[in-house]
């Protein structure tokens, strides 16, 4: 199942506002480098060896950067902060629910969706739950 919700990162004390799809299909969390560095500079730490990723749309990707940011999501900040894997290739469009919709800047996985307690609900969209509500 997939969402679309329009969220914020926080990252070295600086907010910026990007759509985010939550994606329970998705093992990691990723986030555009173009979207990073233009927000954030190129303060991120390389991965020692990369990732090897399938981004939405079938595409194959390595991810050599990551970054630890909060996530905030209906202004809850997602505590303690999130690492995200910046990803320097991405599609510019992807189909969701039969839709086709420019690709989002952040794509939240599943891993993050359990760790905060996230769901995602036919009618109500993205569902913050349980440990995400206790902070």
């Amino acid at each position: 199942m997939r969402a679309l919700k329009n969220v914020k990162v926080k990252f070295m004390d600086k907010e910026v506002s990007c759509t985010a799809l939550f994606d329970t299909g998705s093992g990691y969390t990723v986030i555009q480098r173009a979207f990073f560095e233009r927000n954030f500079g190129a303060n991120w730490s390389k991965i020692p060896r990369a990732i090897k990723l399938y981004l939405v749309n079938g595409d194959f990707v390595e991810a050599d950067k990551y970054a630890q940011v909060i996530i905030i999501i209906d202004d809850v900040e997602l505590l303690p902060p999130e690492v995200i894997l910046i990803v320097d290739k991405f599609a510019k469009e992807i189909e969701v629910e039969g839709r086709r919709v420019k690709l989002p800047e952040l794509i939240i996985g599943s891993g993050t969706m359990d760790k905060y307690g996230i769901t995602l609900d036919p009618k109500e969209g993205v569902k913050l739950t349980g440990a995400a509500l206790l902070l």
